[in-house]
């Protein structure tokens, strides 16, 4: 990963504001995190991000791009990441490794806000980082429950395919 320092705020506001991770923010609040605290990156295709076992503190929203999550024993992704969703979430919280590892399937560039960075936002802004990553989440375990379900329902009727086909 490259560091995007030239960028402007201007254009990362933008970004942002087609984000729905950002729609509890104020503008303010966005420059603030956006202009003060958070880093921008860009990782190219087929770089990793993160990778499984890996030790750091970062949490990674997507601004643009996407990107496909792994784990070293699957040779299928378990998934995609796409504008406005996150990774890393897992060791930002829980002060853990890395439970999977992220390609870049196409130009990625992501926002990055480690655990030091969050502490020095003020209370506001560190709720509704907070409040953002619960949501998505939230968003996420209702996506896998949905797929998990199609799974399983395509499963019951695979056995009674057969027999009548």
């Amino acid at each position: 990963m490259l560091p995007l320092d030239k960028i402007p705020l201007l254009r990362l506001m933008e970004i942002a504001n087609r984000l729905d991770f950002f729609e509890q923010f104020s503008l303010d609040e966005r420059k603030s995190l956006l202009d003060e605290k958070a880093r921008c990156y860009i990782c190219k295709k087929g770089q990793h991000l993160q990778r499984e076992g890996e030790y750091d503190n970062n949490f990674f929203l997507i601004l643009s791009g996407q990107v496909s999550i792994k784990r070293a024993k699957d040779k299928t992704p378990l998934g995609q990441v796409n504008p406005g969703e996150f990774i890393g979430e897992g060791s930002f919280i829980a002060n853990k490794p890395r439970s999977t590892s992220a390609l870049a399937e196409t130009d990625v560039i992501l926002l990055c806000l480690d655990r030091e960075k969050l502490s020095q936002l003020s209370a506001k802004i560190r709720e509704k980082v907070k409040d953002a990553i619960i949501s998505g989440m939230a968003k996420r375990i209702v996506k896998l429950n949905d797929i998990n379900a199609r799974h399983q329902q395509n499963q019951r009727q695979a056995p009674e395919k057969a027999r009548l086909g």
